[in-house]
């Protein structure tokens, strides 16, 4: 790959995308989409083969395949609640029982929901009190634990937003929108434009505040359509870290990432004490620093595929990644890059929008299996996870949450596209942009 180089904004600004970013999509399911593609099509993950091979030998009745393919990435990924059950029903429909049984309870040990009896494959499975009590624990994980409520809905329902952030000076919120636009939200709840369309933005993701400078950055992109080999949008594939003042809104900094035909796709960011910026480009699986106004590579790890939430610890020295797999730390000094190390009874795969609230990470999960917001409690030495703690779920239902930001009283969170439920139906009909907010005091009890 060629080395990174900051690139002029291009003087076009080209709508955005309908279908939205892979962030907007589900990982092992019906609706997998282009987010499974991001890696097989830019050269190579083996578990995004094995996944679309499983899925495709299970929509055809296959199920030898499905097992076989299934079975490869579950060697990759071997704590992923979704695969987990995608393995179990598989299991099923080979006739092994017991090995399926096992399979399904790992994923709702680790907290999965689900209707156990609804699943055709796990109707074949003989009755057991095991297999009751299973169905029992994995109803009991689909509860609501409804602790937030609407703290501002969006004018445009278009807007599909994706990043939240808080301003503690000003006790603003702000978002950002795939039409390239950032709102700003008073404490009031009542909605206005910080940052208009048709400036230097293109599809907005992540947002984070630079308290100490007064600014605001953004991560945007035209996000590749990584489902297809060909690309539709124009400049698709352009990423961008951009910061705003806060007090003017006027831009103050723009660095661009071009490679062409390599794609980026800027996704989420943190911003250091130094006011270095950190962002996560998924469709490359690589984080990238902006230093001294240039972006460069900082690393990759072939066990962080689909990088996404990125947060900074408060000692400046670790940075943790939320992937595919689970959770990565980079330590900024070494160098070193480690897996977070996870107990039995807990999940932390494929989180959307990441965050840091006294001594402890803050995680969006959207998998309909889990379909909350944790509080992932860390070892002393931050090296693995010591436990996490439900603070919202299912609530509201009908909506996908996708990122988080911690304020001053309260956790402030997005919600837009129409969640679906294990079974793969829509829970809403449209789209409702909005942002939530939960009592930050529940993120706070131990």
């Amino acid at each position: 790959m060629p080395a990174a180089r900051s690139v002029e904004r291009p003087r076009t600004v080209n709508p955005p995308c309908a279908g939205g970013n892979g962030r907007t999509l589900r990982l092992f399911g019906e609706r997998m989409g282009h987010v499974l593609t991001a890696i097989l099509l830019i050269g190579g993950a083996s578990i995004v083969d094995h996944v679309l091979a499983a899925r495709k030998a299970r929509q055809a009745g296959d199920a030898k395949t499905w097992l076989a393919e299934g079975q490869q990435a579950l060697a990759h990924v071997p704590d992923h609640p979704d695969l987990l059950i995608s393995m179990a029903r598989a299991q099923a429909a080979n006739g092994h029982a017991t090995d399926a049984v096992g399979l399904l309870r790992q994923a709702i040990e680790r907290g999965a929901g689900l209707e156990v009896q609804r699943v055709q494959e796990f109707q074949a499975l003989p009755a057991s009190v095991e297999l009751d009590d299973l169905s029992v624990r994995a109803r009991r994980n689909l509860a609501a634990v409804p602790r937030a409520e609407v703290f501002a809905v969006l004018p445009d329902a278009t807007a599909q937003p994706e990043g939240v952030e808080y301003d503690p000076a000003t006790r603003r919120v702000f978002t950002g929108t795939t039409h390239g636009e950032i709102l700003q939200i008073d404490p009031a709840g009542t909605v206005s434009t910080f940052v208009p369309r048709g400036g230097a933005l293109r599809e907005v993701l992540g947002i984070k505040v630079d308290a100490r400078r007064r600014l605001l950055w953004a991560a945007t992109c035209v996000y590749p359509e990584l489902f297809s080999a060909t690309q539709g949008k124009p400049d698709a594939g352009i990423s961008g870290v951009i910061a705003y003042s806060l007090e003017t809104g006027k831009l103050v900094q723009q660095a661009w990432l071009d490679e062409r035909p390599s794609l980026h796709g800027f996704n989420d960011l943190a911003v250091a004490r130094s006011g270095d910026v950190y962002v996560t480009d998924t469709p490359q699986n690589a984080v990238y620093r902006l230093h001294g106004g240039k972006l460069s590579l900082l690393f990759r790890h072939p066990r962080m595929s689909l990088p996404n939430g990125i947060v900074l610890a408060p000692d400046q020295r670790h940075l943790y990644v939320a992937a595919l797999e689970g959770l990565i730390r980079f330590d900024l000094r070494t160098g070193m890059r480690q897996p977070v190390a996870v107990p039995r009874d807990a999940a932390v795969n494929s989180i959307d929008g990441l965050s840091w609230h006294e001594g402890a990470l803050v995680g969006v999960q959207r998998s309909p299996y889990l379909a909350r917001i944790v509080r992932i409690e860390l070892s002393k030495d931050g090296a693995s996870v010591v436990r996490t703690v439900t603070l919202n779920a299912r609530s509201p239902a009908e909506y996908n949450q996708t990122t988080v930001a911690v304020g001053k009283e309260w956790l402030y969170a997005v919600a837009s596209a129409p969640a679906i439920d294990t079974s793969e139906t829509p829970l809403a009909s449209a789209p409702k942009p909005q942002i939530l907010r939960i009592p930050l005091e529940v993120a706070t009890k131990r």
